[in-house]
């Protein structure tokens, strides 16, 4: 029984990990957008799931690598 218990709480765990990451990921383009960006210029608001994806995608097509290459580039 208390094998059970130690994989329940630590799925919980891991879920409230989980759940945090993508706040913590997502929170500052979605409150960014839908309190300046789409106020000033008219746009539609982003609901919070939208924003994660958005951000995940851009995240995907510019990843780290590409930015350090850019600078490297523009440096010389």
């Amino acid at each position: 029984m208390k094998t059970y218990l130690n994989i329940l709480f630590g799925a919980l765990i891991l879920l409230g990990l989980l759940i945090f990451w993508v706040f913590v990921f997502a929170a500052p383009f979605w409150l960014v957008w839908n309190c300046i960006i789409s106020s000033k210029f008219g746009l539609p608001t982003f609901t919070f799931a939208e924003a994660f994806f958005v951000a995940l995608i851009i995240k995907w097509l510019f990843g780290i690598s590409d930015l350090k290459e850019i600078k490297d580039k523009l440096s010389k």
